[in-house]
């Protein structure tokens, strides 16, 4: 028995010990493989347009394998104090071995960075040079006694020591009063570790000790103005621009709208305008009122209550109520049904909605205070202005309702303009771009959508032509005072008729005033106003305009919903200016 234990044992410790064997196989490699910057070296040329040259000759032991090449990573993208962009515009040129080969590379962009992705045959086990040529068109900054070159050399990104950092920049002949400042180690930091030199029109910069993980080699050189040219005040509006392109989405969003306004939104061409002694098509006054600027308002409800007197259907009442012993009085008005519900028939849909709004009996001498419409009116305003609507498109002037029209613009604006930002966000943080000019874009774009919803309402050619009528009816109703229209029979009835209409078209001074010493006594659906003697005109259609604004504040009045609680340093540091970045393997 013991016998068999014995090979029970030495049978899981064989099968043990050659798992463990595989399974170190698979692993050594991998804890053998590694990778080492042992130089990195940069040639810059400052050129006299302020474009700059760069070119990176970067010595890389590749230990163990398998190794398919290089990566590097430059960053492209920086934000202004302002929180806005400002993007490097750089060109890759060459990429290349230390023979002068050109290497197959992939560039594309990773965040903020720009990646270049370098191939490098037989790379396991060998020390392979790669030499990154690149121009950048606005790496330089410009100050008011002096410009300069601020660069990340190495970059505090790579993930591997870099045992030998060392630059040479070279300035136009024309630059004068050069000066260095170095600094070395993290992002941040302030380290020394490195020297520089002014050698003639250049300045030459290389490290002290080796570079350790995430550290790097930054140098600001600077220099007098005038040895490079300085961006006029158009190149920097077009450098930013291209850096925050998301505010030409705007731009865009202006013109797709333009062209759907000028395609679909535009009312047929006006004829000219010639006198109408008569509203036309036999609308009433909220209907002339609402095709003249596409929007059922207050004002067009209230000449609706204006017209239903005049027509018999109700007496107006005012009332003058006086508070401490006549220190101060204030007027509340009552309406009162002369024509019972079953005479409202022949009234159009708008006109027998607001009858129903008012009066709650239908029955004649029912009296109903403005007052006492205070909260309770606004129930019917959207049915009115729905039958307003609802009968201009029936009658062929209105293709599509204009209050649904612009309803739909103004939710797409809304929509529109929170996707941008909401996705401008997204899009922002994948890119490493600052998210205002998304935000800025996102909302430009959403108001622009809404300012052209207001006017994408359009008429049809019968619209067109009502509205010819209507433009020529108020042309003379503001004007029947003139020599043109002295030969017109100016009567009382006439007056009362086409009141309505000057009140809905914002003309009733001008009406009244032609009528001075025609209508001269107080209408019968009119009553307890304080008129005279003499009574005038002018007098009463001001005390009409003062119904009709207060009858439009109680009638737009709504309650309230319930709310919530009321509680409720010194020259420089690494990683500073352009450049930078980092890399690795692959």
């Amino acid at each position: 028995m013991l016998f068999r234990r014995m090979q029970r044992f030495s049978a899981r410790t064989v099968r043990w010990l050659i798992a463990s064997l595989l399974l170190l196989a698979c692993v050594l490699p991998a804890y053998c493989k590694e990778l080492k910057i042992e130089k990195f070296v940069a040639q810059v040329d400052v050129l006299p347009d302020s474009s700059v040259n760069v070119s990176e000759t970067i010595t890389v032991h590749f230990i163990g394998g398998p190794w398919h090449g290089l990566y590097r990573l430059i960053p492209v993208e920086y934000f202004t104090p302002q929180g806005m962009n400002y993007s490097l515009f750089l060109k890759i040129t060459r990429v290349s071995d230390g023979s002068g080969r050109d290497l197959k590379y992939e560039s594309t962009r990773d965040r903020h960075y720009r990646k270049l992705k370098i191939y490098v045959d037989n790379a396991d086990d060998s020390v392979q040079t790669v030499n990154i040529q690149y121009s950048v068109s606005d790496a330089l900054r410009f100050f008011e006694d002096h410009d300069e070159f601020y660069w990340n050399i190495t970059g505090d990104q790579w993930d591997i020591p870099v045992g030998n950092a060392s630059a040479t920049i070279s300035l136009p002949v024309k630059a004068k009063n050069i000066r260095a400042n170095i600094a070395t180690g993290a992002f941040g930091a302030h380290g020394r570790a490195a020297e520089a030199e002014v050698v003639g029109n250049g300045v030459e910069v290389h490290t002290t000790t080796p570079l350790a993980y995430h550290e790097g080699l930054t140098v600001a050189v600077a220099f007098d103005k005038g040895a490079v040219r300085e961006p006029t005040a158009l190149d920097n509006a077009v450098l930013f621009f291209r850096s925050n392109w998301p505010l030409g989405i705007p731009a865009i969003v202006f013109v797709i709208m333009f062209w759907l306004w000028w395609t679909t939104g535009r009312d047929p061409r006006l004829r000219p305008i010639a006198a109408q002694y008569e509203p036309p098509n036999k609308l009433t006054p909220s209907e002339v009122g609402t095709l003249i600027d596409d929007s059922a308002d207050m004002r067009d409800i209230t000449a609706a209550i204006v017209d239903l007197a005049v027509r018999g259907f109700l007496v107006i009442k005012e009332q003058t109520q006086e508070h401490m012993m006549g220190l101060w009085k204030d007027k509340d008005y009552s309406f009162i049904l002369k024509k019972d519900r079953a005479q409202w028939s022949a009234l159009k849909p708008h006109e027998q909605a607001l009858l129903d709004g008012i009066f709650t009996m239908g029955t004649v001498d029912e009296s109903v205070s403005m007052s006492s419409l205070h909260n309770e009116f606004y129930k019917s305003i959207a049915p009115i202005k729905s039958a307003i609507f609802g009968s201009l498109v029936s009658a062929g002037y209105y293709r599509r309702r204009p209050d649904s029209v612009r309803a739909v613009y103004l939710g797409a604006g809304l929509v529109v303009g929170f996707l941008a930002v909401w996705g401008g966000g997204m899009v922002s943080r994948a890119l490493g771009m600052a998210a205002l000019p998304f935000i800025i874009a996102g909302v430009l774009g959403g108001a622009i959508i809404c300012g052209f919803g207001w006017f994408m309402p359009a008429k049809t050619i019968e619209g067109t032509r009502a509205l010819e009528g209507v433009l020529g009816f108020e042309d003379f109703l503001a004007h029947v005072e003139s020599d043109r229209f002295n030969r017109t029979v100016k009567t009382p009835e006439m007056f009362e008729k086409f009141l309505p209409f000057a009140m809905a078209l914002g003309v009733e001074k001008n009406w009244s005033s032609a009528f001075q010493n025609i209508y001269n006594q107080p209408p019968s659906w009119y009553q307890g106003g304080s008129f005279g003697p003499p009574f005038f005109a002018y007098g009463f259609v001001n005390s009409l305009n003062a119904m009709s604004s207060q009858a439009g504040t109680v009638f737009a009045s709504a309650p309230r919903s319930s709310g919530g609680s009321g509680f409720g340093g010194g020259g420089g540091s690494s990683g500073g200016g352009f450049g930078g970045g980092g890399g690795g393997g692959f």
